[in-house]
């Protein structure tokens, strides 16, 4: 059943005398019941509710935060809304933010400082209780250093600054890309290309974040632990799905071309199987593809991926709580949430050592 269009309507005129009025009770209690400061009886903070209800009165937020010192509202800092990684991730926020009254503000970066500065700014402006935050750059920091100076509870979740001063929730990235990438060694591959964000993005500013670096880095060690060499060619700078698809294009045109390609994440995993298509080779028979993130799209190309699953939604809930409980004890210490993620095996990675 839809809800009572006309009781959602304030009345006219209505105020907190009117809903102390109807309730029976003095000015201060209403106000008190439906501001959640102070002592009222449990019985008098119904006939309050009722009332309110009835005449269709809303408390004043801002009023209510100048008493309590808190607006019952949460940030969020997110790369990208669209990308179903942040979708689930913020799903998982936002559960938990509802379940402990909060409502949340979303501001959508677009992987650019600037925009996180000016969303940041929006967010401290709008007085919320605490923000998450998936850095645009894990170099360029000082707007979210700045902010914890003066007060402002934050987590950072995906991806971290090194040396902020703030709760953690992130994936065991570094040993998730390293044991991919040796599994892939294992089936017999030598040539191995994994393309890595490049390090300027559109506002001029550097953007290569944790995720990436670290990733990238357990994909070099595992390489240089077998003794396979990873040329220049195989790791080109780019950033997003279509400047992906170019660089791993040109790369699978060289004679020297790599038998499998290592998507950092779904964004770049798709780029690759764009440059792998437009070069009509087929998967996994000439070249092989696996990747971070078990989007659902994963499953309906043909061959399914293989793939590193990231429990996008446990990682949103736990950056609730872990923002949550720094609002609540602003000095107790700082903690970094460390989530295992898990291998999926598929069919897009051909088995040479076996053939061999």
């Amino acid at each position: 059943m839809l809800p009572d269009v006309q009781a959602s309507v304030p009345a006219q005129g209505s105020s907190i005398f009117d809903v102390a009025r109807e309730a029976g009770v003095s000015r201060a209690t209403a106000a008190r019941a439906l501001g959640g400061y102070g002592s009222v009886s449990e019985d008098a903070r119904r006939r309050v509710e009722a009332a309110a209800e009835r005449l269709g009165y809303s408390v004043n937020s801002v009023a209510r935060s100048m008493v309590t010192g808190q607006t019952m509202t949460l940030g969020a800092l997110i790369a990208d809304i669209s990308n179903p990684f942040f979708a689930r991730v913020i799903r998982g926020f936002t559960d938990g933010a509802r379940s402990a009254g909060y409502d949340v503000v979303l501001v959508n970066t677009d992987e650019t400082v600037y925009t996180e500065i000016h969303g940041l700014k929006l967010l401290t402006e709008k007085r919320v209780d605490g923000i998450l935050v998936a850095p645009a750059s894990e170099e360029v920091g000082e707007h979210l250093a700045i902010a914890i100076e003066r007060g402002q509870a934050l987590v950072q979740v995906d991806r971290y600054i090194p040396g902020l001063d703030t709760d953690v929730v992130v994936v065991n990235n570094y040993e998730s890309g390293y044991q991919a990438v040796q599994r892939v060694i294992a089936a017999g591959h030598t040539r191995i290309a994994a393309p890595i964000l490049r390090t300027k993005g559109g506002d001029g500013h550097a953007n290569l974040i944790s995720t990436m670096h670290e990733r990238h880095q357990g994909y070099r060690d595992a390489m240089t632990e077998a003794g396979l060499a990873v040329p220049q060619a195989y790791t080109p700078g780019a950033h997003g799905r279509s400047e992906v698809r170019t660089a791993v294009a040109e790369m699978l045109g060289r004679p020297d071309r790599p038998t499998a390609v290592f998507g950092l994440d779904d964004s770049f995993t798709l780029g690759i199987i764009d440059a792998v298509y437009s070069r009509e080779l087929l998967v996994p028979d000439q070249v092989s593809i696996f990747g971070f993130d078990d989007t659902e799209w994963t499953t309906v190309v043909r061959p399914p991926l293989s793939v590193i699953a990231q429990p996008a939604y446990d990682l949103g809930a736990r950056a609730a709580q872990a923002l949550l409980r720094r609002i609540q004890t602003p000095d107790r210490p700082r903690q970094t949430h460390v989530l295992p993620t898990t291998w999926i095996e598929r069919g897009s990675i051909r088995d040479l050592a076996r053939q061999a």
